[in-house]
């Protein structure tokens, strides 16, 4: 009789704990329905970084339809899914992924998406897998930083690079180079 009551007792628990553990997911997805997009675009990012540590084919989910110029000569291959207000492509042979912001007219405004993008790698990156640090100015950039996975070669750079236009006046683009592990990694 005492143990008929105690796997009663246990009974019970484990079916509370189950209705939490139910009730939180439920909650879980719809708040998760409800994201917006810059989540979603931080998720990609996030997708992105696991891609290319794991190097190998691992980009290969990323590579939109092979487009082709008006010639059929030179094709890419867009980022699916995009980066919100960037042109993105992932390289057919050389397993990497480029993307350039559009144009910005003002310093102020460049400076405050570079960071932003930085700050959104910063937040899906594993912080004790990938570190981020302010690089010295690569070539044409007034601001370099790059994201490095401590587990593999994979490493993103990030640029903030300055154009003349004809007549004189600057623009400013962001850049992400995202470089995949040369050897498969999980």
């Amino acid at each position: 009789m005492i143990v008929a009551g105690a796997m009663a007792t246990e009974g019970n628990q484990m079916y509370r704990a189950i209705s939490v553990l139910t009730a939180l997911f439920f909650v879980s997805t719809l708040s998760a329905g409800k994201t917006s997009f810059a989540s979603e675009e931080t998720s990609v990012l996030g997708q992105l970084a696991v891609a290319l540590a794991a190097g190998g084919d691992a980009l290969r989910r990323f590579r939109g339809p092979t487009i082709k110029n008006k010639e059929g000569k030179e094709s890419f291959n867009p980022l699916n899914p995009p980066i919100r207000g960037m042109d993105c492509s992932v390289d057919d042979v050389a397993n990497y992924v480029s993307c350039y912001d559009s144009a910005i007219g003002s310093k102020q405004e460049a400076d405050r998406r570079f960071t932003q993008l930085i700050d959104e790698l910063h937040a899906v990156l594993p912080a004790g897998r990938w570190t981020g640090m302010a690089k010295e100015s690569r070539i044409d950039s007034i601001r370099s930083y790059t994201y490095a996975d401590q587990n593999s070669d994979a490493h993103i750079d990030l640029d903030l690079i300055v154009q003349l236009k004809t007549g004189g006046e600057y623009f400013y683009l962001v850049t992400i180079f995202g470089w995949a592990a040369t050897e498969p990694r999980l």
